[in-house]
């Protein structure tokens, strides 16, 4: 069974996205077996998605914990000391890939259309979180 993430709703700067902020910690298992812990008070907003594609592709749903954890690995950077950058930000984008087969492991093509979104558009989220 999986963690429960635990999320209070919280108002955003502007009106762009919603926030939500971590109730409680949150531990995952990534895909090299280590684990990460996510500390109580980690704001979010899952999945930045432009509204145009919600219908297809929700902020918010099934895939809370990819988003989660690919939200939280770009704004440590993580691995980028040990990585470098480019390595880095590619591992962070392979866990969302890692958990959202996880989560459900028959919707392979959407996952991978969701990836291949993160690895084009990404860039500019992880150099924003220097």
């Amino acid at each position: 069974m999986y963690n429960k993430i635990v999320v209070m709703y919280r108002e955003a700067p502007t009106d762009k996205s919603d926030w939500w902020e971590l109730y409680e910690p949150f531990e995952e298992t990534l895909s090299d077996g280590s684990t990460i812990l996510i500390p109580a008070g980690y704001v979010t907003d899952f999945a930045s998605v432009p509204m145009l594609l919600w219908s297809f592709f929700p902020p918010i749903g099934k895939y809370n914990r990819a988003a989660l954890v690919h939200d939280y690995l770009y704004d440590l950077q993580y691995r980028q000391k040990e990585l470098g950058e480019k390595s880095a930000r590619k591992f962070a984008d392979d866990q969302f890939l890692f958990l959202a087969n996880k989560i459900l492991p028959n919707d392979n093509f959407r996952h991978l259309i969701m990836y291949l979104a993160i690895r084009i558009f990404g860039l500019y989220a992880w150099r924003k979180s220097k």
